[in-house]
């Protein structure tokens, strides 16, 4: 995919729902953005789960397991929306990089309490970015957008919760 993609071109069939095409490329761009955070949380996520050690491995690898395939979920449906305003999702590692706000761990691996925090770190994040988002999408009258991302938001703030309740703080 092309930057221009990326960036919330419209594709040539147009949906006609009452959003200027200016409002829906912007959406779509505001939309691959999140979706590239997801990914990058997605990833740092699996790679907690492959490489978590310690007393709390156990119950550590499933809890990351849970999580990444939320995450999965919530990325297919980001996808999905972006399409559904006529967009093109973002699709690869490249524009993942470029897009995100997250950012990746560096070389080793963190111990148990570092992942939980770093995972909770950027769940908050993207729940910061998730709140002017959805004021963006209303102000925009893109009610379904803002629904959506609300809804999304709320599951980041459970998984923030959970990891929150993990590190007991």
């Amino acid at each position: 995919m092309d930057t221009e993609m990326a960036t919330g071109q419209l594709d040539r069939n147009k949906p006609n729902i009452g959003l200027p095409d200016n409002v829906r490329a912007d959406v779509c761009t505001l939309l691959n953005g999140r979706l590239a955070d997801v990914f990058v949380l997605y990833t740092k996520t699996r790679n907690y789960h492959w490489n978590v050690t310690g007393p709390r491995f156990q119950p550590l690898h499933g809890f990351f397991e849970d999580q990444y395939e939320l995450l999965d979920e919530t990325m297919d449906e980001m996808a999905e929306r972006v399409r559904q305003l006529g967009g093109r999702a973002a699709g690869t590692l490249d524009q993942f990089l470029r897009l995100t706000r997250l950012r990746e761990d560096g070389n080793g691996v963190p111990t148990e309490d570092q992942m939980l925090a770093n995972l909770l770190n950027d769940h908050e994040s993207v729940i910061r970015q998730l709140r002017e988002d959805v004021d963006y999408t209303a102000n925009c009258r893109d009610m379904g957008t803002s629904d959506f991302l609300t809804g999304i938001m709320e599951q980041h703030e459970k998984m923030a919760w959970m990891l929150r309740s993990f590190l007991n703080v």
